[in-house]
């Protein structure tokens, strides 16, 4: 093979990579997206002091008990 047909070898090969890269790039923002969107907060959720209670009990907030952890205070 010639000088100049390894050249245009290798050019077309450099395009095709920066277009696979572009490609990745655009579907890791996808991704990221998507999964805040399924697992991220939902605006149907109630913050804790506006819950209602199920069995109709006072809150139990001086009792020394630890505050229960809300999911979103867990990290993935």
């Amino acid at each position: 093979m010639s000088q100049e047909t390894l050249e245009k070898i290798i050019a077309q090969q450099a395009t095709t990579i920066q277009n696979l890269t572009d490609e990745i790039k655009l579907l890791r923002e996808q991704v990221a997206y998507l999964t805040q969107k399924r697992y991220g907060k939902s605006s149907e959720q109630m913050p804790l002091n506006r819950q209602t209670s199920l069995f109709d009990e006072p809150d139990a907030q001086d009792d020394g008990e630890r505050p229960r952890r809300r999911r979103s205070d867990y990290y993935l």
